[in-house]
Order: structure tokens, then C-alpha cells, then sequence
């Protein structure tokens, strides 16, 4: 019968040797240079190398130990990004949890978008600033490209285009267009003006847009509701294509 240390070691086959340092100290927490030699029959000097390489890339951090006796010794252990490494199932439970929300009652589900509108809108109230709405837009994409969302501000008739090249929730969003939809308020919000939703990747184009009415102009005959419940009608051929 194999030991508990046995099963901890990894199979030799198993991806390269980072990936399997970083499947020891998933498993064991905190492990030394010398330590990780042992276990994967490699030298401490080879060792080195690859931690600092880890630790480059953010996903280990050293830290120093003084023992009882002997010299003080380096314990290398996981950071978040380096538990992110492994498989997580958030997409999963969020999407569980928000259609349990919405199956029991779908008020519910909209006063909990509410409610994250408001934190999110706080978050981003000193952010998303500017005299015009020009500025603000583009101060909102700004802020929505460190948040991931890829995102970039056009020209449009009688507006602005606000392009999101890349959905976080995507996942999500396909199961649930109300978060579209909440989303699409949390713009009128932080922008003061009405927007009006022309495609969404949720709903199978290449990037997310949204028409910012300028002021004086005319609020666009779609509406966020519409393009969300249902595939963004081929109005814009041009915007799909330059995604």
C-alpha cells in the first residue's frame, strides 16, 4: 500500500516541473527549497531556479523560518494567483445561486442587481469622472479594461459607441440576461444619460455594445430589455466584423 507521501508525489509525467511544485505546495502548504528536492529527485540548486521563476510570476512567495536549532531556512508556500491556478467552479455556483434566486422569485433577483449596482456604482463614483459625457465614457471604459472587460469607446450616430471586447460573466449572462440588463443601468447611471444595448457576447456576438445617446439627441427606438432577451438584430454588420 502506497504512503501518504507517496500519493503526494506527483506522477513523474504529470506537466512540467513549476506545475508539479505548485501541486506540492497545494498539497502540503509550506515546503523549503531542499525539501521540494527530495520529494522530486531534483537538485536544490535546480529547485531554485524554478521557485524563482514562480515567484517572478507571482504565484509562490518565500518566507523566512527560524528554527529552534540551525539556521534560519526559506518556506516557499502558494499565493492566491498560485491557488488560482487550480481548478475553481465560481462560474458554477454563482450561476446556481442567481437561478435559485430568480426560479423562487424574480423581484428578488432584481433587487439583488439593485443592491450590487449601488456597491459597484460607489466603487466607480470617483473613477468615472469628466465635464462632458465624452470624457466620462471614455473614463468608464478606462475603468472597465482594468476590470478585464477589453473595452474601447467609438463614434456612433447621434452618440458614442462603448465596446467591451471581452464579457467576465459570460457564462453567466447567457443563462441570465438580467445581468445585461443591470449592467446596462449601472451606465445611465454613472454616465447620466441613456444608453441602449445593440449586441452582447451573451448572446452570440463577438463584443458587447452600447449606444450613449448625446445630449439632444434622441433616445434610439431599441432598448436594453429587448436586445437582451432575445439574439442583437443584424443592424450593425460593420461593429460585428471589426470585433
Amino acid at each position: 500500500m502506497a504512503t501518504a507521501e507517496q500519493r503526494e508525489q506527483p506522477e513523474p509525467g504529470r506537466g512540467a516541473t513549476r506545475e508539479r511544485i505548485l501541486e506540492l505546495l497545494r498539497r502540503r502548504g509550506r515546503l523549503s527549497a531542499p525539501r521540494l528536492a527530495g520529494l522530486l529527485d531534483l537538485t536544490t540548486v535546480g529547485i531554485r531556479r524554478h521557485l524563482a521563476l514562480l515567484e517572478r510570476d507571482g504565484l509562490v512567495t518565500a518566507s523566512t523560518e527560524k528554527p529552534k536549532r540551525g539556521r534560519p531556512t526559506a518556506t516557499y508556500r502558494l499565493t492566491d494567483a498560485g491557488h488560482e491556478t487550480f481548478p475553481r467552479h465560481y462560474d458554477e455556483l454563482a450561476r446556481e445561486a442567481l437561478t435559485f434566486l430568480k426560479g423562487q422569485d424574480a423581484a428578488v433577483l432584481g433587487q439583488f442587481l439593485a443592491w450590487r449596482n449601488q456597491r459597484l456604482a460607489a466603487s466607480y463614483a470617483g473613477l468615472v469622472e469628466g465635464a462632458t459625457l465624452e470624457e466620462r465614457t471614455e473614463a468608464l471604459a478606462e475603468v472597465l479594461t482594468q476590470q478585464g472587460y477589453m473595452a474601447e469607446v467609438e463614434s456612433a450616430p447621434g452618440g458614442l459607441r462603448l465596446c467591451q471586447h471581452n464579457c467576465t460573466v459570460e457564462h453567466l449572462a447567457s443563462e441570465l440576461p438580467d445581468l445585461c440588463a443591470s449592467e446596462a443601468k449601472l451606465f445611465e447611471q454613472l454616465l447620466g444619460a441613456p444608453v441602449s444595448r445593440e449586441a452582447t457576447i451573451a448572446r452570440g456576438a463577438v463584443r458587447c455594445v452600447t449606444h450613449v445617446d448625446l445630449p439632444g439627441h434622441a433616445k434610439r427606438s431599441g432598448n436594453r430589455s429587448t436586445l437582451d432577451a432575445a439574439p442583437a438584430a443584424p443592424t450593425a454588420p460593420a461593429a460585428r466584423s471589426q470585433a
